[in-house]
């Protein structure tokens, strides 16, 4: 545990900002130097924290489309009565007709890393079933988790205001002092 944060309270294990409630007794305690730096460091990784989620949960959300349309294809392709004539993208330019068999009980899969599998109908929708679940999940939690961290973000800007000010109200009397003690 550190001057700024506490044990996370969160599945990802994001810590909790601590919000300063008597700023006098912490200054008493700690130089403001020290106080500014833990806290603008605290905030810098709030906010590499955020964009790494941000972008995180824009790939998940671009993907979720990708299954859904995935998953009606196949069970397109299931439900197909007779053969069907397609245009097959074969470059960004370039198609060429195939024709899909209604006798057909298979159906490849593009999984990442240059690896295609072949899977029959209900092994197929189960799998994208599953994925398009998780994503779903993955995104509800990035949303939490965002949620969180602006809570945090927040609790550490107006910290660093609080701390801030109180540094400028010592300078203050400290002026004040030293022109009482010049007269």
């Amino acid at each position: 545990m550190d001057l700024v944060t506490k044990q996370a309270q969160n599945n990802r294990k994001i810590p909790e900002a601590i919000f300063f409630e008597n700023i006098d007794e912490l200054i008493s305690k700690n130089s403001i130097q020290r106080l500014m730096e833990s806290l603008q460091e605290a905030y810098n990784k709030y906010k590499f924290m955020e964009a790494q989620l941000v972008k995180q949960r824009e790939s998940m959300q671009n993907k979720l489309p990708e299954i859904e349309r995935a998953l009606s294809i196949v069970e397109h392709l299931e439900n197909q009565k007779e053969d069907e004539v397609v245009d097959f993208l074969i470059t960004d330019t370039i198609y060429s007709k195939a024709v899909l068999p209604k006798e057909n009980k298979t159906v490849a899969l593009w999984l990442g890393a240059n690896v295609m599998v072949e899977f029959e109908f209900n092994e197929a929708k189960a799998l994208l079933s599953s994925n398009k679940e998780n994503a779903s999940s993955n995104l509800r939690q990035f949303d939490e988790d965002i949620v969180f961290l602006k809570d945090q973000i927040t609790t550490i800007e107006v910290n660093i205001a609080r701390v801030y000010n109180a540094n400028i109200r010592i300078q203050q009397t400290q002026q004040q002092q030293q022109q009482q003690q010049a007269k």
